[in-house]
């Protein structure tokens, strides 16, 4: 009796918790970095009180990403060339519909060029990781 009451308290217990199996990277303001080689993006959650459960995808195909408190910057590789991406983690997060392949548009996320990458990073000490060193990180290589 007491071995079934131990288990159904630790299956309660356990449940009750919002786990992340997946290893994705919290990146601050309702963002995540999906490290699995499958997904490489990042997400927003459709709930963010159990954000592991659905995602909702903001930009994929990743590259290298780096984050801060007040940033996040990305680049992805697009069909024919790398884009670079900022978001602005200060700025509130309004969803603007979607865009292909179901990405959704959000008021703090911009795609933005080589140059005004390179100076926020510079400025706000940001150093990118590949998605090659995040999945050494999380065993995923």
């Amino acid at each position: 009796m007491r071995s079934n009451l131990f288990i159904l308290l630790v299956f309660i217990f356990v449940s009750s918790c919002q786990l992340n199996w997946y290893g994705d990277i919290d990146l601050g303001s309702d963002f995540y970095y999906m490290v699995e080689p499958t997904f490489n993006s990042i997400v927003i959650p459709v709930n963010t009180s159990n954000p592991f459960k659905s995602s909702i995808y903001v930009v994929r195909d990743i590259e290298s990403i780096g984050y801060n408190n007040n940033y996040v910057i990305a680049i992805s590789k697009g069909e024919k060339e790398l884009k670079y991406w900022l978001i602005d983690k200060d700025a509130k997060t309004e969803k603007l519909g979607y865009k292909e392949n179901s990405i959704m548009q959000l008021s703090n996320v911009a795609e933005i060029d080589s140059l005004k990458f390179n100076q926020i990073m510079n400025i706000e000490k940001i150093v990118p990781k590949s998605k090659n060193q995040y999945r050494k990180e999380h065993n995923y290589e």
